[in-house]
Protein backbone atom coordinates (compact mmCIF):
# COMPACT_ATOMS: atom_id res chain seq x y z
CA UNK A 1 0.00 0.00 0.00
CA UNK A 2 1.34 3.44 -0.88
CA UNK A 3 2.03 5.89 1.90
CA UNK A 4 0.79 9.44 1.51
CA UNK A 5 1.98 12.69 3.04
CA UNK A 6 -0.53 15.53 3.30
CA UNK A 7 0.63 19.13 3.61
CA UNK A 8 -2.29 21.10 5.02
CA UNK A 9 -3.51 23.93 7.22
CA UNK A 10 -4.56 22.92 10.74
CA UNK A 11 -7.55 25.31 10.53
CA UNK A 12 -9.35 23.06 8.03
CA UNK A 13 -9.42 20.04 10.37
CA UNK A 14 -8.94 17.66 7.46
CA UNK A 15 -7.02 14.76 8.97
CA UNK A 16 -10.02 12.51 9.73
CA UNK A 17 -11.55 13.02 6.27
CA UNK A 18 -8.22 12.38 4.56
CA UNK A 19 -7.61 9.18 6.55
CA UNK A 20 -11.12 7.98 5.67
CA UNK A 21 -10.57 8.73 1.98
CA UNK A 22 -6.95 7.61 1.61
CA UNK A 23 -6.43 5.06 4.38
CA UNK A 24 -4.37 4.71 7.52
CA UNK A 25 -1.02 4.98 5.73
CA UNK A 26 -1.46 8.76 5.79
CA UNK A 27 0.94 11.22 7.35
CA UNK A 28 0.38 14.90 8.01
CA UNK A 29 2.54 17.99 8.11
CA UNK A 30 0.72 21.21 8.98
CA UNK A 31 1.41 24.90 8.56
CA UNK A 32 -0.95 27.84 8.77
CA UNK A 33 -2.52 28.43 5.37
CA UNK A 34 -0.72 25.37 4.09
CA UNK A 35 2.24 27.69 3.52
CA UNK A 36 5.42 25.69 3.96
CA UNK A 37 8.46 27.94 4.05
CA UNK A 38 11.29 25.64 3.03
CA UNK A 39 13.82 28.17 4.32
CA UNK A 40 12.65 27.21 7.81
CA UNK A 41 14.86 24.33 8.83
CA UNK A 42 12.23 22.48 10.88
CA UNK A 43 9.80 22.21 7.93
CA UNK A 44 12.48 21.09 5.52
CA UNK A 45 13.94 18.50 7.88
CA UNK A 46 10.49 17.20 8.87
CA UNK A 47 9.53 16.82 5.22
CA UNK A 48 12.80 15.09 4.32
CA UNK A 49 12.55 12.80 7.34
CA UNK A 50 9.01 11.73 6.46
CA UNK A 51 9.85 11.19 2.79
CA UNK A 52 12.82 8.96 3.59
CA UNK A 53 11.88 7.22 6.83
CA UNK A 54 8.25 6.48 6.00
CA UNK A 55 8.83 5.58 2.33
CA UNK A 56 6.26 8.12 1.10
CA UNK A 57 5.02 7.54 -2.45
CA UNK A 58 2.72 10.57 -2.81
CA UNK A 59 2.72 14.12 -1.46
CA UNK A 60 -0.59 15.99 -1.42
CA UNK A 61 -0.76 19.76 -0.99
CA UNK A 62 -4.24 20.31 0.44
CA UNK A 63 -6.48 23.37 0.48
CA UNK A 64 -10.12 23.58 1.48
CA UNK A 65 -12.51 25.97 -0.29
CA UNK A 66 -14.05 26.76 3.10
CA UNK A 67 -10.72 27.63 4.72
CA UNK A 68 -11.24 30.50 7.16
CA UNK A 69 -7.80 31.87 6.33
CA UNK A 70 -8.34 31.90 2.55
CA UNK A 71 -11.86 33.28 3.01
CA UNK A 72 -10.53 36.14 5.16
CA UNK A 73 -8.07 37.08 2.41
CA UNK A 74 -10.51 36.91 -0.49
CA UNK A 75 -13.30 38.73 1.38
CA UNK A 76 -10.87 41.16 3.04
CA UNK A 77 -12.18 40.26 6.48
CA UNK A 78 -10.33 40.53 9.76
CA UNK A 79 -7.39 38.26 9.20
CA UNK A 80 -4.89 36.08 10.93
CA UNK A 81 -1.89 38.31 11.56
CA UNK A 82 0.88 35.99 10.49
CA UNK A 83 3.66 35.62 7.96
CA UNK A 84 1.59 32.98 6.17
CA UNK A 85 -1.43 35.27 5.95
CA UNK A 86 0.68 38.09 4.54
CA UNK A 87 2.25 35.71 2.02
CA UNK A 88 -1.16 34.49 0.80
CA UNK A 89 -2.53 38.07 0.74
CA UNK A 90 0.43 39.11 -1.44
CA UNK A 91 -0.13 36.11 -3.71
CA UNK A 92 -3.78 37.13 -3.98
CA UNK A 93 -2.85 40.73 -4.83
CA UNK A 94 -0.28 39.64 -7.43
CA UNK A 95 -2.82 37.38 -9.14
CA UNK A 96 -5.90 39.51 -8.55
CA UNK A 97 -6.77 40.10 -12.24
CA UNK A 98 -6.79 36.34 -12.85
CA UNK A 99 -8.57 35.44 -9.60
CA UNK A 100 -11.47 37.90 -10.00
CA UNK A 101 -12.33 36.29 -13.33
CA UNK A 102 -13.15 33.02 -11.59
CA UNK A 103 -16.50 32.14 -9.98
CA UNK A 104 -14.81 30.66 -6.89
CA UNK A 105 -12.08 33.07 -5.88
CA UNK A 106 -11.06 31.01 -2.86
CA UNK A 107 -10.52 27.94 -5.04
CA UNK A 108 -8.59 30.05 -7.55
CA UNK A 109 -6.28 31.40 -4.83
CA UNK A 110 -5.82 27.86 -3.46
CA UNK A 111 -4.85 26.50 -6.88
CA UNK A 112 -2.40 29.34 -7.51
CA UNK A 113 -0.84 28.70 -4.11
CA UNK A 114 -0.58 24.95 -4.76
CA UNK A 115 1.27 25.60 -8.01
CA UNK A 116 3.58 28.07 -6.25
CA UNK A 117 4.28 25.64 -3.39
CA UNK A 118 4.94 22.80 -5.85
CA UNK A 119 7.46 25.00 -7.67
CA UNK A 120 9.22 25.78 -4.38
CA UNK A 121 9.35 22.10 -3.50
CA UNK A 122 10.75 21.15 -6.90
CA UNK A 123 13.36 23.94 -6.72
CA UNK A 124 14.64 22.80 -3.33
CA UNK A 125 17.83 20.80 -4.08
CA UNK A 126 17.49 18.12 -1.40
CA UNK A 127 13.72 17.66 -1.54
CA UNK A 128 13.49 17.64 -5.33
CA UNK A 129 16.26 15.05 -5.63
CA UNK A 130 14.43 12.79 -3.13
CA UNK A 131 11.17 13.22 -5.07
CA UNK A 132 12.83 12.45 -8.39
CA UNK A 133 14.98 9.54 -7.16
CA UNK A 134 12.09 7.89 -5.32
CA UNK A 135 9.49 8.67 -7.99
CA UNK A 136 7.24 10.42 -5.48
CA UNK A 137 4.08 11.87 -6.99
CA UNK A 138 3.29 15.50 -6.18
CA UNK A 139 -0.48 16.00 -6.04
CA UNK A 140 -2.87 18.83 -5.34
CA UNK A 141 -6.06 18.22 -3.43
CA UNK A 142 -8.79 20.85 -3.45
CA UNK A 143 -11.39 19.88 -0.90
CA UNK A 144 -14.66 20.81 0.68
CA UNK A 145 -14.26 18.79 3.83
CA UNK A 146 -17.65 19.75 5.28
CA UNK A 147 -19.27 17.96 2.32
CA UNK A 148 -16.69 15.13 2.21
CA UNK A 149 -15.64 16.11 -1.32
CA UNK A 150 -12.30 16.68 -2.99
CA UNK A 151 -10.63 16.70 -6.38
CA UNK A 152 -7.10 15.51 -6.93
CA UNK A 153 -4.67 16.53 -9.67
CA UNK A 154 -1.01 16.21 -10.61
CA UNK A 155 0.96 19.28 -9.55
CA UNK A 156 3.95 18.41 -11.70
CA UNK A 157 1.86 19.14 -14.80
CA UNK A 158 1.22 22.71 -15.92
CA UNK A 159 -2.13 24.07 -14.81
CA UNK A 160 -4.77 24.75 -17.38
CA UNK A 161 -7.11 27.72 -17.08
CA UNK A 162 -9.56 27.11 -14.24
Amino acid sequence: MSKKLFLLCPLIHGEMYLKERFGDDSYFLTALGSVFDLDIHVYTESLIHLLLQEDISEIFHVHDIESPLLRSIVHQEENYDSVQNRFLANLYAENYPEIVQEPNKIASLALIHMKHQANLIMQHPRISSIIIENKIALQGLLSQISKRKSIQFDLKMAFQKL
